[in-house]
């Protein structure tokens, strides 16, 4: 069974990706890497890549995770079995191939796999989801029941899946992994969690960047979740009012000083 694993990187040196060299530096390593660069500048990624034997492709700018995905993934289909999403930034553990392939064989009627996912001190990954929001858990055992959506960085899929799926590119950025799990409960694809693989990440929302970046963070946060939240027939009232919510946390909690 061949894991392939996709990592948008966008504006970073792939010398610089803790997804790079953590993966890299594995015993059991992925068959395939592939690199799909957002970036809007040159950070030498192509020859980098290509001096490892790492597959790479130029989206010649940033065109969104969605449409980054969807390119992928013909890229990759006829060589691999498991597709692996990653951020440029997710720090992997070193048994995460190893337990993938060990849930894929014990688990043949799931189709996805999802390990837990950290930043800071709580799990951001995967958790239960809301109408208009998601609820972290500190445990398998709260999934059990709910409605369960997963991030993206560090989800595993087996690819027969995407011969009926592809993201949705109306969404740039934000919800496009809840909108595949929506698809994948409504469907009734069903996923198995690595309850041994926990992933870090340092999530945006955790931070306290500068009001500048966090109002143009918001800007395509807001948009992506007035679509999704459109999808999902949620109203558009309450839809505003959490947009509102995230709006005033950010004239309260980020820093002024650019």
């Amino acid at each position: 069974m061949k894991i392939s694993v996709v990592i948008v990187v966008y504006n970073k040196s792939c010398r610089d990706s803790l997804t790079c060299s953590t993966l890299m530096q594995a015993t059991q390593r992925p068959d395939y890497l592939l690199i799909m660069d957002n970036s809007t500048e040159d950070y030498g990624n192509a020859q980098y890549c290509e001096e490892r034997g790492w597959q790479y492709y130029s989206m010649k700018g940033n065109a969104g995770l969605a449409k980054a995905y969807n390119a992928a993934f013909p890229l990759i289909r006829e060589k691999t079995d498991l597709v692996v999403w990653a951020d440029d930034d997710t720090v992997f553990p070193e048994n995460y191939c190893k337990e993938l392939l060990q849930s894929a064989e014990a688990h043949p009627d799931d189709s996805v796999f999802l390990p837990f996912v950290q930043s800071g001190a709580r799990y951001i990954s995967p958790c239960i989801a809301g109408k208009y929001r998601v609820y972290p858990v500190q445990s398998a055992d709260e999934l059990e029941g709910k409605p369960v959506t997963a991030i993206n960085s560090g989800m595993a899929v087996r690819a027969s899946v995407y011969d009926g799926y592809r993201y949705d590119e109306t969404l740039f950025l934000d919800y496009i992994d809840h909108d595949f799990m929506r698809w994948c409960r409504i469907q009734k694809i069903t996923f198995h969690i690595m309850q041994n693989v926990i992933l870090k990440q340092s999530f945006f929302s955790d931070s306290k960047p500068p009001r500048k970046a966090a109002l143009s963070r918001y800007k395509i946060f807001s948009a992506d979740f007035r679509t999704y939240s459109k999808k999902c027939g949620n109203n558009p009232i309450i839809t505003g009012l959490q947009l509102l919510k995230n709006r005033v946390r950010i004239e309260i909690t980020c820093d002024r000083k650019e």
